[in-house]
């Protein structure tokens, strides 16, 4: 439950002040915790982001997971609704997202994402398959992912407003069938 505390202040602070504005000992006042409480789990302000990427990286492909394939008439189909359920993710916590990007390159946070995402590559390898999207070779399904990822990234822009054009989704299946092979670019 501290964790959970820690990070949603952090969460808080990015979103108002940014990376700059973010330390250890504003955190922890604003969790209402001490300092040294905070340390017990986090070693920096840097880790308490990766904490954050970590969830929300997490939170995305759990979403992905969950998208409902049934009845898709071919790969271009599934991957659609693959991709409109990343967005649909992405725009749940889009304050954060834009809040911590800031805070990327200081933590490593594309590496980050990619380590989050290995943990989930049985099961995103397996929908694939079953999806008739591409081989299932772990390391395309990696490529994916981060390709995708990349782009999202690029296309939250100031405001995140390319997220609620519908255009995006499209746009995000054609990298991911292209990434998977299931189409040639």
């Amino acid at each position: 439950m501290t964790v959970d505390i820690i990070v949603e202040a952090a969460i808080r602070i990015l979103e108002r002040d940014g990376w700059p504005a973010l330390t250890t000992t504003r955190v922890a006042r604003r969790a209402g915790v001490s300092v040294g409480s905070l340390y017990q789990y986090f070693p920096n302000r840097e880790s308490i982001v990766v904490e954050l990427v970590r969830r929300r990286t997490r939170a995305l492909l759990e979403a992905v997971l969950a998208a409902d394939l049934s009845g898709c008439k071919d790969p271009s189909e599934a991957a659609t609704r693959l991709m409109a359920a990343f967005v649909a993710e992405k725009k749940t916590a889009l304050a954060s997202s834009l809040a911590v990007r800031d805070a990327l390159p200081a933590v490593q946070g594309r590496a980050v994402v990619v380590e989050e995402a290995r943990r989930f590559l049985p099961a995103l390898q397996d929908k694939l398959r079953r999806a008739g999207l591409g081989p299932a070779d772990p390391q395309e399904v990696a490529l994916a992912l981060v390709a995708i990822e990349g782009v999202a990234w690029e296309l939250l822009g100031e405001d995140g407003g390319a997220l609620s054009d519908p255009a995006t989704v499209a746009r995000l299946a054609g990298i991911l069938l292209a990434a998977l092979g299931a189409i040639r670019p």
